[in-house]
């Protein structure tokens, strides 16, 4: 059996709408954000409020037009695993891909289009994190507000995007940070 949980952390503005994408930049708290994407330090930091790791941290950032019914990101229930920057991709098996720390997933975006599930739930994740097969009927469902920080276990948040009401203008921010959970 395992536990999904998400916890709200506070709130958070982002920068101008340009169409940018960002993709598993690596840094670190006490250093910041490299030089070209800077523009992105203010959410960053409000992000990483009461965060306190020396450890690495990946963003991703995707600013995207997302039409009326449409998901912006990964539609269906899933987790998105622990980031192993050596194969620059996600796993779902901790040691498997050579991360045994703990990692936790925060989340923000300026417009409603992801859902996280709280409670305990039976099965494992399969390909790709996908949790299609896990019932989560019995979960308490967590809108995940627009304009808020979202922190959840990268190995057990059960989450998943969903349409947005109208045509939009969406950013998704994303930040996996090594060796840290919430409290």
């Amino acid at each position: 059996m395992h536990v999904s949980s998400v916890q709200q952390r506070g709130s958070v503005r982002f920068p101008a709408f340009i169409g940018e994408r960002i993709y598993m930049r690596e840094f670190t708290k006490a250093a910041g954000l490299p030089a070209d994407i800077a523009r992105w330090q203010p959410t960053v930091d409000a992000m990483l409020d009461g965060v306190e790791t020396d450890g690495r941290i990946f963003l991703m950032v995707d600013q995207a037009v997302v039409r009326q019914q449409a998901t912006h990101r990964r539609p269906g229930l899933h987790v998105d695993g622990h980031w192993n920057p050596a194969l620059y991709a996600y796993g779902h098996g901790g040691s498997s891909i050579g991360n045994t720390e703990s990692e936790t997933l925060i989340l923000a975006s300026d417009k409603l289009g992801c859902a996280a599930y709280v409670g305990a739930y039976e099965g494992e994740p399969g390909s790709g994190g996908d949790c299609s097969h896990i019932d989560a009927s019995s979960l308490l469902r967590v809108e995940m507000e627009p304009g808020r920080v979202w922190a959840g276990d990268t190995l057990r948040m059960l989450h998943e995007a969903v349409p947005v009401e109208r045509d939009c203008l969406r950013t998704v921010v994303r930040l996996n940070v090594l060796g840290w959970r919430p409290q």
